[in-house]
């Protein structure tokens, strides 16, 4: 039988509060459906449940800088309310008879979010990343037929809006009526102008009552030629927001939420910021620009001391950063830390618990399933090196699957396939539905929806799942799903350039950075220098720039003529890891560096020249920990 916080039973019109800590726990969930559990059918009629509780509640909480002392900008939930409506009655004249159809580029401020859940109130928000040119933001508004864009103006701090104006938005998106600027200094355009006027006419606006209704349009796996856009629902994005605050361990309103991860990023916007106002707690949003600030790094432990932060999630590399920066932890409050993005190293795990207390906890999910659909019950020592096990209600098997996407057999347990996901968390698919295919399994066996993740793993006889490499060719950038085919699809445009491929270079800050490999044709030339200037200009993703590009003579290919991209990534881990070694070992002894990609995750042995020396050992196991591979380090004598 589950058990609940007192006055956190299920029952109509409120959330249920969960106390998720095992297995049983999770079977017991499974007796009620998420009617039952949530507090209404909608992202509003959610939100408007917890702001009754106690509208004078601090909803969000915005530092303003990443010093400490630095009063932060509190927006209770009666205000956060208040405001949605506000806007959604200002979108919704806006859209002058049309369905509304919101883009929101903003950075991480309470505006982007008020934008975004009012505009899914009404009609759909399309959350867009302000650090894309603008070239890439018109095709995502294109594609979702934007008529409405709220976007932030330079008082925000840096983004595309320091190189575009509201007119050129209005000339490369035919459909758009309307710009709305957050902090500029026109009054025709101001948004916190337009929410006044429509709270002072009494803010009416036609809501959207249906949960499976499109509430945002998220861009995923973007590349210049082949922008997806995937349909998330009220109900997809509510399941996995409740999910996740149930696994969270405190579903209580005393929890205090980090939130660092962007809102245009399923991370940052359903399993932060969403799970977090639904359960009636308070988001705290670790500045405009969250872990991507340093002062954030540097002062965490300051900040979550004097803010009483309860939760934190982040990706492996931002854990290993806070761990590097070597602050005093003592005295914080935080009990669950979610990892997600790439897997957690066994030492950075082991790392992380000997200093602060706190045990990495890894989860697992993708935009099309709305976020999160794995992780590991705080009543469970984690299984490091897995992505736990299955949430309520979202069956997670590994398919044999062919080579259309259509369903073959079930992997046994233990044995290797294509990861699929089911349930209500399974988006419908994409704004463009030619990309559904490649989503959407088809003849599934049970003749449900069934999502194919696209990640190579297993789920063993206890339960847990593992994954041992990515069928999607994703560069993993702090958490940033970045396609290599962004970067290819620019360098095979070159007319020297005969094949391309681009890879993650292991990295101990970001997890991954892109780099590239070129084969030229018979008898070309350029230079890497050219060929990098290239992609400055024509990628348009910042993130997803090289940091270097290397000309090869040839790449390497499977028998059948595919570039064999293991290999690239075996050469690259071999190079990162020699470089940390020689770091250590300096003119003091030499090494060889083998790697085994047959693994979960790939490990780079380092073999050193001479007798065992236990100090060094733990130095240069030291230099790796925050590398996303495993290592072995061994002597020769």
């Amino acid at each position: 039988m589950a058990e609940w916080l007192p006055g956190g039973e299920p029952a109509p019109g409120r959330i249920a509060r969960p106390k998720l800590r095992n297995r049983d726990d999770i079977k017991a969930i499974e007796q009620f459906s998420f009617e039952e559990l949530l507090a209404g059918d909608t992202i509003l009629e959610n939100l408007e449940a917890a702001a009754a509780i106690d509208p004078a509640r601090p909803a969000i909480k915005h530092l303003l800088s990443a010093d400490p002392g630095v009063d932060p900008r509190v927006i209770t939930y009666g205000e956060l309310i208040g405001r949605i409506h506000a806007a959604a009655s200002a979108f919704e004249q806006a859209a002058a008879g049309e369905k509304p159809s919101v883009a929101v580029i903003m950075p991480m401020v309470p505006e982007g979010l008020i934008a975004t859940w009012a505009a899914a109130s009404i009609g759909v928000g399309i959350p867009v990343n302000p650090f894309l040119e603008l070239g890439q933001a018109a095709a995502i508004m294109n594609a979702a037929r934007a008529n409405v864009l709220v976007i932030a103006s330079s008082a925000l701090g840096p983004g595309l809006w320091d190189r575009v104006a509201p007119e050129d938005f209005m000339a490369a998106v035919p459909t758009l009526k309307r710009v709305f600027v957050v902090g500029g200094d026109d009054p025709a355009n101001d948004f916190d102008a337009a929410l006044k006027e429509r709270a002072q006419s009494g803010a009416p606006f036609t809501r959207v009552t249906d949960p499976h209704a499109d509430a945002n349009y998220l861009a995923t796996g973007g590349t210049t030629g082949s922008i997806k856009l995937v349909r998330m629902t009220h109900r997809g994005q509510l399941v996995n927001a409740w999910l996740v605050g149930a696994l969270s361990g405190d579903p209580s309103t005393n929890a205090v939420i980090g939130h660092a991860m962007p809102n245009f990023h399923v991370g940052g916007l359903v399993n932060l910021a969403l799970r977090t106002l639904i359960y009636g707690q308070t988001l705290l949003t670790l500045t405009a620009n969250g872990f991507r600030d340093q002062g954030i790094i540097a002062n965490f432990w300051d900040i979550a001391r004097r803010h009483n932060m309860t939760f934190v999630l982040s990706t492996p590399a931002t854990a290993a950063a806070l761990l590097a920066a070597n602050a005093d932890s003592s005295g914080h409050a935080i009990t669950t830390y979610h990892c997600g993005g790439s897997t957690i190293p066994v030492a950075l795990s082991d790392a992380v618990f000997a200093r602060f207390g706190i045990r990495l906890r890894e989860t697992w999910g993708m935009t099309e399933v709305h976020g999160t659909v794995s992780g590991h019950p705080v009543g469970m020592e984690p299984m490091v090196g897995s992505v736990g096990i299955q949430l309520p209600k979202q069956p997670v098997r590994a398919f044999i699957l062919d080579d259309e996407n259509n369903f073959v057999r079930i992997c046994e347990p233990g044995e290797r396939g294509v990861l699929a996901i089911s349930g209500e968390g399974v988006a419908k698919g994409y704004v463009d539905p030619k990309y559904n295919k490649d989503f959407l399994i088809g003849n599934t066996p049970d003749g449900k929806p069934w999502g194919s993740t696209g990640d190579l793993g297993m789920v063993d006889r206890d339960g847990y799942i593992w994954i041992f490499g990515r069928a999607k060719d994703v560069i993993i950038r702090g958490g940033h799903n970045i396609d290599a085919k962004m970067i290819e699809e620019v360098l095979v445009q070159h007319p020297a350039v005969q094949l391309a491929a681009a890879i993650g270079r292991p990295d101990p800050a970001k997890g991954e950075l892109p780099v590239a490999y070129v084969q030229l044709k018979q008898g070309a030339s350029v230079s890497a220098d050219e060929l990098m200037d290239l992609c400055r200009r024509e990628v348009q993703e910042r993130a997803a720039v090289p940091i270097a590009i290397s000309i090869v003579d040839a790449l390497p290919v499977t028998p059948v003529g595919k570039i064999f991209k293991p290999e690239l990534r075996r050469m690259i881990i071999a190079e990162v890891a020699g470089e940390v070694a020689d770091s250590v070992l300096g003119a003091r002894r030499a090494c060889n560096i083998a790697v085994d990609m047959t693994g979960s995750r790939p490990t780079a042995a380092v073999k050193v020249d001479g007798a065992a020396d236990a100090a060094l050992a733990d130095q240069l196991a030291g230099a790796f920990r925050s590398y996303e591979f495993n290592t072995r380090i061994d002597f020769s004598a």
